[in-house]
């Protein structure tokens, strides 16, 4: 008899699983449940198709139905969301979201690629309000796109990465965007404050207010929101508000069967993605997994991940012997003009670990030599282990080439690199390509000089 493998999550991981549980076996009775009407798409485009830099919609979408179920054979579900699990039957039952009609679907092997949710609002009269929204799926584009029109005022709660997208794709559209966040700066998760000031700054250019170091302590309004009052006592009058604090994991039907959850709230997963559930694997931004730097479980909500989780999964669950290596979260994006590119931890990371505060090293330069006329101004910081000299972390922001620059530093820790070693990288150089002295070279030099001075 073919094996039956069940995939519960229809996203970046959940594909992944079910594209290599079929090149990993053949025969595989492959079901693909997903709880929204389409096949997996970029959540990454989303505050593109937003703001109308990707016209069509349809575009962001992955993977046709027609390539997943005539050339893959998987039995694709749509609409439809699993509400249990029955280990004993090894049998899991759904719902068409749709119709309401019911489902079950054996399984030898399962899948749980659950994603995440969207943060929930901090204060309860913000909680049914109709002009409260996120940004997670394409519906929530559609309903943004039908408030985001020029000239109005939109609140966003929290400085996050998908919140500081979702600021500039409405600046786009001419919306006024006030940013309420209750760290000190910006993209708090992602770089330190001296070097999350410089989107800030770019984005402040474009129009965007921010209210920091506070958070929404009164709303205004019946149906929907019509004003906003922060702890810092400052009041905002806005036309709708979005809802961007982070994205807590979905682990509901792997916790009722037995899965372990993290410090994050995340699966625990072993390098095989099982969860120690006997023929039961995770993935994608439910899963946490340990990092480079520390050895210890983290969330990595990343596309890249996803997808590496997923493959690692399906192959698994079809009876391959795949593992993952430990993360480093290499992540990068574009905001206001400026690209970003980091991997590793940040300081706060490290104070929050109770590490031992990092040396550092920064430098500001150009892309191009000094005295070449299309150079772009860039920043990069290395965060260093002073006793073993090993790189906990990097951040490059820059007007260009940066993505690169922080893939070279993500191999180095991943190889174990020491940042002196780093500094004898032998790199290219031409005047209209790049300088003499990359800028990861100078920011790595800054910090070895600091080093031998503090010794």
């Amino acid at each position: 008899m073919p094996r039956s493998i069940v995939v519960i999550g229809g996203g970046a991981a959940g594909t992944a699983s079910a594209l290599e549980a079929r090149r990993t076996d053949r025969t595989a009775q492959i079901t693909l449940i997903n709880r929204e009407n389409y096949p997996e798409y970029s959540r990454c485009g989303l505050p593109y198709v937003l703001s109308g830099v990707i016209a069509r919609p349809e575009a962001v979408i992955i993977h046709e139905e027609s390539a997943l179920r005539q050339m893959m054979r998987i039995d694709l579900r749509l609409g439809t969301e699993a509400t249990d699990i029955d280990m004993k039957s090894r049998m899991v039952n759904a719902e068409s979201l749709n119709s309401g009609e019911k489902f079950s679907f054996p399984f030898d092997m399962l899948v749980l690629a659950l994603g995440a949710r969207p943060g929930s609002a901090p204060v309860e009269a913000l909680k049914g309000k109709k002009n409260v929204f996120k940004l997670r799926t394409m519906h929530d584009v559609e309903e943004i796109r039908k408030h985001a029109s020029p000239g109005k005022t939109a609140a966003i709660l929290g400085a996050s990465l998908i919140g500081m997208e979702l600021a500039e794709a409405l600046s786009r559209l001419k919306v006024k965007a006030i940013v309420i966040h209750r760290s000190p700066e910006t993209l708090s998760t992602l770089l330190d404050p001296d070097m999350s000031q410089l989107i800030r700054v770019e984005a402040e250019k474009e129009g965007v207010k921010f209210a920091l170091s506070t958070t929404v302590q009164e709303v205004g309004g019946s149906d929907e929101v019509e004003w906003v009052k922060t702890t810092s006592g400052e009041t905002f009058q806005v036309d709708f508000m979005a809802v961007a604090t982070g994205a807590p994991p979905e682990t509901g039907l792997a916790v009722r069967i037995g899965a372990k959850t993290g410090k994050n709230d995340g699966i625990l997963v072993d390098d095989h993605m099982r969860i120690g559930v006997e023929g039961v694997y995770a993935a994608g931004d439910c899963v946490e997994y340990p990092d480079v730097m520390t050895g210890e479980p983290n969330l990595f909500q990343l596309g890249t991940v996803a997808v590496r989780m997923g493959r690692v999964a399906g192959a698994n669950a079809a009876g391959g012997d795949v593992t993952l290596p430990p993360l480093l979260g290499t992540t990068t994006s574009k905001l206001f003009g400026l690209e970003i590119g980091t991997v590793g931890l940040t300081t706060r990371d490290m104070n929050r670990r109770g590490m031992k505060p990092p040396m550092y090293g920064k430098t500001s330069t150009s892309t191009k030599p000094e005295y070449y006329p299309t150079g772009k101004p860039i920043t990069a910081k290395l965060l260093v282990n002073a006793d073993t000299q090993k790189i906990m972390g990097a951040q490059i922001v820059g007007g260009e080439d940066v993505a690169q620059r922080a893939n070279i530093v993500a191999l180095a820790m991943m190889q174990g690199i020491t940042v002196e070693q780093l500094t004898k990288l032998e790199t290219c150089y031409a005047p209209p390509i790049a300088p003499v002295w990359d800028p990861i070279i100078l920011a790595a030099e800054s910090v070895v000089r600091r080093l031998k001075a503090a010794r």
